[in-house]
């Protein structure tokens, strides 16, 4: 029992000493952060959001082969050209999107590359391919089939409001070799 006190006694200097020590200098503390009093500059996002702007033509989807590769006929079609070659929209007969199709270039392949594995991570996804060198990842959910390829340092992304992963994988295999220019 007095060898339990001791090392307990022994131990309890110890600590006490090494908390006298932090905290028993006279020297002012270090500066912890600073106050910032401007607000944090806007960084535009790497991949712009794209809205169904302008009713117009897919410029490389047609509406007529919509139908054959998603099941879905396209009623409508609209296009955002803010982004180079445009994001297009297909619209059902209720007027609901139920397929949209978007191109972005990106600084270089790798990023593409780790853009496509976030978006539709190996292992979680089914693989796709389309010709043109188009490579990626298919994933199925309540909110429908979405598929993203990289090809050099563009990224391609089709997603359908449906689950149907075989009308995403030919749409893809349409638009993937129509993007080699």
């Amino acid at each position: 029992m007095v060898l339990d006190t001791v090392s307990l006694g022994a131990a309890s200097v110890l600590l006490l000493g090494v908390l006298a020590g932090c905290s028993g200098s006279s020297e002012p503390a270090a500066e912890m952060g600073t106050i910032q009093t401007a607000p944090p500059e806007t960084v535009e996002p790497e991949l712009p959001p794209v809205e169904p702007v302008s009713e117009a033509d897919c410029p490389y989807l047609s509406a007529d082969e919509v139908p054959a590769a998603a099941g879905v006929p396209a009623a409508d079609v609209r296009i955002d050209d803010s982004v180079d070659p445009a994001a297009c929209f297909f619209y059902d007969s209720d007027g609901a999107v139920h397929l949209t199709t978007t191109v972005y270039e990106v600084a270089s392949p790798e990023r593409a590359a780790e853009l496509v594995a976030e978006s539709a991570p190996p292992g979680e996804s089914e693989p796709v391919e389309a010709d043109g060198g188009w490579s990626g990842g298919l994933t199925v959910g309540p909110a429908g089939a979405l598929a993203v390829l990289s090809g050099d340092d563009r990224v391609l992304a089709v997603q359908s409001t449906g689950e149907e992963p075989d009308a995403v994988r030919g749409i893809v295999e349409l638009i993937g070799p129509r993007l080699e220019d």
